[in-house]
């Protein structure tokens, strides 16, 4: 039994899927089993890159076939449920690791008693012409977060997919991926995982995780997080909603009404104040713009201009 169950969820990407199945080979600790569910694509493109790595796959894969499409979360349910690993990592088909992701992943739960740890994580923007993936650019995803907390995931999702190694036993505890979140389902599982009194870890320093983008792409090669910005806001908004509910249930709304009232009178008075400081800036603007002319006066050419006035005017008098 291999320690660790690799999950990769997928359709009809081929030319990412042999990049990110090429991203699992590569990596320094072989002690992993991936599983491929193919949601509802068509099977020659799954069963053509896993002919090309067969070497390196060397029996160590699983691909369970959708016909018709179930969703992100009910796809990442599947495979995980599938796999007997002590450790699970989600790596969606479009993204990629540092050779040394999993040995480092599985060192750090394998010394700690973390049910989690996240590493440091970087942005790969690209774009794809024809049948070449090309890179355009790169930056440090969230480089101000340097722990695996809730306090931070309350904001967003800070903490990606691809960027995280756990252990298979906290579904018991918590529950599955949520099947009606078409997406988000990552960072809603992250919430409730943070919300236990399990202690997440993290890595920093070098990337160990990279988290690709195209950013004018559309359909089907595009990142849900771009493409689909709409949905993952109405779901964002509806994850809090549950959320802030919940809470109301149980504890009143009184809390809430202060909080929403202080929210509110802060914003009033933040406005205020931006409204004080463009009216300063207003009249500074005038005050450089009478100081220019003066100084503009002040040239030579005005100085002679207005002591031939004086005199002028002194000999008139």
């Amino acid at each position: 039994m291999a320690i660790v169950g690799v999950i990769m969820r997928t359709r009809d990407r081929p030319l990412l899927l042999d990049r990110a199945v090429a991203s699992v080979c590569a990596q320094t600790m072989a002690d992993w089993h991936l599983i491929i569910v193919s949601d509802g694509g068509a099977a020659a493109d799954v069963d053509d890159v896993i002919a090309r790595h067969e070497a390196e796959l060397a029996g160590r894969v699983a691909v369970h076939r959708n016909d018709a499409p179930r969703g992100r979360s009910a796809a990442l349910n599947q495979g995980i449920k599938a796999s007997s690993a002590a450790y699970i990592a989600i790596h969606d088909d479009d993204d990629s690791w540092h050779p040394e992701f999993l040995a480092r992943t599985v060192a750090h739960l394998d010394a700690t008693a973390d049910a989690a740890v996240a590493v440091r994580t970087e942005i790969v923007y690209e774009q794809i012409d024809g049948g070449e993936v090309t890179e355009t650019g790169r930056q440090v995803f969230c480089p101000d977060v340097c722990a695996f907390t809730l306090s931070d995931m309350l904001l967003h999702n800070r903490t990606v997919p691809i960027s995280v190694l756990y252990r298979q036993a906290v579904h018991a505890e918590i529950g599955w991926y949520r099947e009606d979140l078409p997406v988000v389902e990552d960072w809603e599982l992250w919430l409730r995982l943070a919300l236990t009194d399990h202690t997440l870890g993290f890595i920093d320093g070098q990337p160990l995780a990279f988290w690709h983008q195209r950013r004018d792409a559309e359909g089907t090669p595009a990142n849900s997080t771009i493409g689909d910005q709409s949905l993952h806001r109405a779901m964002d908004a509806l994850v809090r909603d549950q959320a802030l509910r919940a809470h109301a249930r149980a504890n009143g709304v009184g809390e809430l009404l202060y909080l929403t009232s202080f929210l509110r009178k802060e914003n009033d008075r933040l406005r205020d104040v931006q409204r004080e400081t463009n009216r300063l800036l207003r009249v500074q603007g005038q005050r450089l713009d009478r100081l220019e002319a003066a100084i503009s006066d002040g040239s030579l050419v005005s100085l002679a201009r207005r002591a031939t006035r004086r005199l002028r005017a002194r000999m008139t008098a």
